[in-house]
Order: structure tokens, then sequence, then C-alpha cells
């Protein structure tokens, strides 16, 4: 009885959370994540504060003011990770509202003039396309494979573009949903953060798993969030980054709303920021500038690709160790269960179904 009812008690505590917050999963998994990212950081800046209060012990002054720095020694650390964490995520989207904002709004407008058309293809596109096919008379089954393919091009891309306008628009809306659900994942991440030691000795007294082994869970789940990080969130933004550049150079309208859109789309394994250059070497083309295409196709096959290539498989697979086949095949998988959060969630089930296997490895031949 006294092992059954501390448990149920801490049950009851949990369902009493999970009713509170069971509308805002993506939120309580993305300060998780966050908070199991930014512990180091936290244990760091304690370390400092007890050291900062020993020296004010030690120091001379009255003992009003002696009280005083005492107390903000103890509050600084919690000050100085709220700081860093708002930091971080406020910093970015700062700079990025400056930036591309302006073209940001003239690209969604170009995307609603081309869905007031139901995304047909620009006249100059449809005129050389009828060169073409004129040019392909004479071969009439090479007319019909090239007309079938643009037929498809056109409704791949209205399809496109029609879901990119939709979900970029169901983005931008509801500001006060979007300031909510900012503020709690800040409280979330903080609250998960101060109290990380007492969630998990909580969590090995509901499973009856040691400490131990739950540092180990915890020591995983870091570092596969560390991977993805480097893997995911930096790649992508650096793919973003070289592809507005290309897009600058070569001539492309609105060159920082397209670079924006290749990096949400860049962790989409197999395409990527393919999705944004292709449709834009394309224009390119059609428009005349058949040098800007080739130099743009030329640029992301080689250089955007490349880092893809070479950079994401490294990142990950220092954090999971796992066959970067593997780690595809989640993140897809993530993908199709979990939708854009996926790409977190897939990978950091992976790394815990990887600790849960080695971690019943390990009881079994201790038990053995």
């Amino acid at each position: 009885m006294t092992l059954t009812l501390p448990r149920l008690l801490y049950f009851l505590a949990a369902l009493a959370w999970y009713l509170l917050l069971w509308r805002n999963p993506v939120t309580i998994f993305m300060a998780a994540c966050l908070s199991c990212l930014s512990i180091p950081l936290y244990r760091s800046l304690q370390m400092k504060g007890r050291s900062w209060r020993k020296r004010m012990e030690q120091s001379t002054g009255s003992l009003l003011w002696r009280g005083l720095r005492f107390s903000l020694s103890r509050r600084l650390p919690l000050y100085g990770y709220i700081a860093t964490i708002l930091s971080c995520i406020l910093v970015p989207v700062a700079t990025m509202a400056l930036l591309v904002s302006p073209q940001a709004a003239a690209g969604f407008e170009r995307l609603r003039e081309l869905q007031a058309h139901n995304f047909q293809l620009p006249p100059e596109w449809v005129a050389n396309m009828q060169q073409w096919r004129q040019s392909l008379a004479a071969y009439p089954r090479a007319e019909k494979m090239v007309s079938d393919f643009l037929q498809k091009l056109d409704a791949l891309f209205g399809d496109a573009m029609s879901l990119l306008l939709s979900r970029g628009v169901e983005f931008l809306g509801g500001t006060m949903t979007v300031l909510w659900t900012g503020f709690l994942f800040i409280t979330l991440t903080v609250l998960f953060t101060v109290y990380a030691r007492h969630v998990r000795k909580i969590a090995g007294r509901i499973f009856h798993m040691p400490q131990a082994m739950l540092g180990r869970f915890t020591a995983a789940i870091h570092r596969a969030l560390r991977g993805i990080l480097l893997g995911i969130v930096l790649v992508a933004a650096a793919q973003g980054l070289l592809c507005g550049l290309a897009f600058a150079v070569a001539g492309v309208r609105q060159p920082a709303f397209w670079g924006l859109l290749a990096t949400l789309v860049a962790p989409i394994p197999a395409v990527g920021t393919a999705i944004v250059w292709l449709p834009l070497c394309l224009s390119l083309w059609f428009t005349g500038k058949s040098m800007a295409a080739v130099g743009l196709a030329l640029w992301g096959v080689v250089v955007v690709a490349g880092v893809d290539n070479v950079l994401r498989p490294l990142f990950l697979q220092q954090g999971i160790k796992a066959p970067f086949f593997v780690l595809i095949i989640a993140i897809l998988c993530g993908l199709a269960s979990f939708g854009p959060v996926g790409l977190i969630a897939g990978p950091v089930l992976l790394a815990f179904a990887l600790q849960a296997v080695e971690e019943g490895n390990r009881t079994y031949r201790h038990n053995g």
C-alpha cells in the first residue's frame, strides 16, 4: 500500500496536467525538446550563481546590501536563462520579419493572383511551349510525350502553389493564437527546465526505473535533438540562404521570399529545395533567360544539394547512431504521422527506441 498510494497520487497529478494541456500536444512536445537542449545552459548558469553567492557571503558591506545581492544571485540563473531563450527565439524572428516581410507580402500577393487565375501558366511560357510543340509536329510521339508532361507540370504546379498559399495564410493568421502559443511554449520550456530533476525523479518512481537509466535516456534524446538542430534546422537555413543569394543573382523577383520558402521545404527528404528552385528555373528558361536558368539549376544541383547530401547525414548520424537510410525513413514516417513536427518527432522517437533496446539488452545481460 505504501508503494501503490504514491504512484496513484503521481498518476493523478499527471492526469490533472494532461486535462489542462491536452489541446496543445505539439507545443508541449516542442517545449520539452527545447528544454532538453537547453538544460546544460541552465545548469551552467546555476553553477555561476552558486559561485557568486559564495563570494557574496565572504564580501563585506551592510547587511541589507549583502541581502539584496544574495537574493539577486539566487534569481540570476533563471533570469539569464529566460533572457537567453527569448533572445534565441525573438532575434531571428524579428530579423526575418524586417528583412523578408516586404518581399513576403509581394510574394503572397503574386500567389493570390495565380490562384485567382487557377494557377494557369504565364503567357510567355505558353508562347514558348507553342513554338516547341510546332517544332515537334514532325514527331507525333515526342509531341504527345511533351504535351502530357506539360499538362502534368501545370497540374502539379497548381496543386503545390495552392497548398503553399493556404498553409501560408493559415500560418500567418490568428495573431492572438500565435501569441498565446508562443507564451505557453516559453512558459512550459522554463518549467520543464527548472523542474527537470523533479520530473525525472517522479517518472522514475512511477515506472520503477533507476535514475541512472533515465539519465541515459535523457542524454540519448539530447544528442538526437542536437543532431536534429544541426542536421535539419541549420542545414535548412544554410540551403535557404544559398538559394536566396542565387535567386538574387539570377534576377528572380522577391529573392528573400523564395529563399524563405526554400528554407521551409529544405528538410523534406528527396525533393527539398528543388520544390522552389526548379519551377523558378523553368520560369527563367521560358522567359528567355536561358543562361540564368542553367546557372540556377547547376547551383541547386551541385551546391545546395551538396550541402544537404554532405552535412545533413554527418550531423544526424553524430546525434543518432543509426544508418542514414533509417533516419530518412524515420523522418518520412514522422512527417506522415505528425505533420511538420514529425521532422523532429521522427528522429527523437527513433533515438528513444534505440536507447530502449540498448537498456533492455543491458538489463537482460545483468539479470542473466
